[in-house]
This record gives C-alpha cells, sequence and structure tokens, in this order.
C-alpha cells in the first residue's frame, strides 16, 4: 500500500509517499507561484523519483497552510496533529517539539499518552522563522548552505539588535558597508534566530527529549545556538526536519484507509 502526505507551507511544499511502515520517496520544493501549481509540480516529481504513478497512491492527506489549495488529495489534517503523529512515529520519547518554518514558529509539548499538552505560536513576527534567514542572507550575498556554515568559522559574532526584518537588514547592511567580517555577520544572525526560536520555545515549558524541526533546523549554525541558548542537545532524528508534517499527513492516511476497510 502507498500512501501520500503533502504538507503546503508559506514558502515550501513537501511530499512523503510511505510504502507500509516505510518511507520510499520525499520532495521539498520552494516555490514563488500559486499554491496549487506547486503542490501539482512535487507530485508530478516524486512519483517520478518513486517510479509511481497517482492511480498507486492508495490515500493521501493534505496539511500545512495551504492544505486547502491541494487539489490531489482525499482529506486534510490540521499541521501540529500531522507534526505530533510524525514525531510519536519516530520517537516517543521526544516530549517537547520546536517547528521554526518559512513563515512561522510553534512549540508544543507532548504527553506521555502521545497527546498535545501545550502549545505555542509567533504573533505574525518573522523574526527567527526561514523568511528572516533568506532576507538576511540576501543582504550578505551568500545562499542558505553559506549561512549555515559561515557562523562556525565566526571569532567575534556581531550583535543584532533588532527583531524586524527591515531594521535587522538594515543592521547587517551597516556591518557589511563598516567592513565586518561576514562570518561574524552571519553569527549575528544565527544568534539572533535561536534566541527568538528559545524564547519561544521557553513559553510553554522544556521537557526533555527536545526536537527541532522545519526549514530552520537544516541551518547548523542555528541548531548549534539553539542547543546553546537552551542548555541541552537536540534529540538526533536521522530525517529530513523539513518533511515531518508531511510525514504525519501520510500516516495519518494510513490510518484512515486502514480504518475504512
Amino acid at each position: 500500500m502507498i500512501y501520500a502526505g503533502c504538507d503546503l507551507g508559506t514558502v515550501a511544499v513537501k511530499m512523503v509517499l510511505l510504502e507500509d511502515n516505510d518511507i520510499c520517496a520525499s520532495e521539498t520544493l520552494a516555490y514563488k507561484k500559486i499554491p496549487k501549481q506547486a503542490a501539482l509540480e512535487v507530485m508530478e516529481t516524486l512519483l517520478s523519483k518513486a517510479g509511481l504513478t497517482s492511480d498507486q497512491i492508495d490515500y493521501s492527506i493534505a496539511t500545512g497552510f495551504g492544505r486547502k489549495a491541494i487539489p490531489f488529495t482525499d482529506g486534510d489534517a490540521l499541521e501540529v496533529v500531522c507534526l505530533n503523529r510524525a514525531i510519536q512515529w519516530i520517537n516517543p520519547k521526544i516530549h517537547t517539539v520546536i517547528n521554526a518554518g518559512g513563515q512561522s514558529i510553534r512549540a508544543f509539548t507532548i504527553g506521555d499518552d502521545g497527546k498535545i499538552m501545550e502549545s505555542t505560536n509567533n504573533e505574525k513576527c518573522a523574526a527567527g522563522t526561514g523568511k528572516f534567514i533568506e532576507v538576511m542572507a540576501r543582504a550578505l550575498e551568500l545562499d542558505l548552505d553559506q549561512m549555515s556554515r559561515l557562523p562556525f568559522d565566526s571569532k567575534a559574532p556581531v550583535s543584532i539588535t533588532s527583531q524586524c526584518g527591515v531594521f535587522a537588514e538594515s543592521e547587517v547592511i551597516t556591518y557589511v558597508n563598516e567592513g565586518q567580517a561576514r562570518a561574524d555577520i552571519a553569527a549575528g544572525i544565527s544568534r539572533s534566530v535561536a534566541s527568538k526560536v528559545s524564547s519561544l520555545a521557553r513559553r510553554i515549558g522544556l521537557t526533555e527529549q527536545v526536537a527541532f524541526i522545519g526549514g530552520v533546523a537544516k541551518n547548523s549554525g542555528v541548531v548549534n545556538d539553539v542547543e546553546t541558548e537552551l542548555g541541552l542537545k537536540l534529540a538526533e532524528m536521522n530525517i529530513d526536519p523539513q518533511i515531518i508534517g508531511a510525514l504525519g499527513a501520510a500516516l495519518i492516511a494510513r490510518e484512515k484507509h486502514t480504518a475504512a476497510k
């Protein structure tokens, strides 16, 4: 049996194909087009990668900000529900989840029974999100891989004091014009993002183990700084942190299909 989960976020669409209890393929596509078109493109790409046709998918679930815009799924589920389901599948010992995506940050705790206990999210502020990092990267004329690696080369990280993306970008440009090393500026940005992420997570009280997921969690500099801010080692999951929502949707698709038999 083949099950699909599609997570349509604000800046990227992610899709996972699950064969029985194993991930057989996954795909992530950053988009600047109409969300519906992006979802169709990621489906086509993933099916080609897996050597499958759409007729071979037994059941599919959509999630994410744009879940209602996905035309090919059999139903949809809230993102936090999908994230929790995936985390339970990956490692049921994880009790705190921090999800930093393209334009939002959410943190929630999971009880011993697998149910969500507390949850909080940022309030319409891009600081600490993937979009914030993208804007800062453009100001430094760096790609996202460089933004991830450069902080480790820093000897004197600068301080990014503004939480507003516009003002923070102005600070970065000022540092560039002053001749500050890009590694030091990248390190300052990383610390700024980690501070925002960690501050939000502390609102719910951290219960170990703690998982950091979402596109921002692919930035190794930010991951390192979040660990420093929180004073703990984040849980290792050995899976792309950006596809967790899509994975959860695929798992829910399997459960719904099995229950309907």
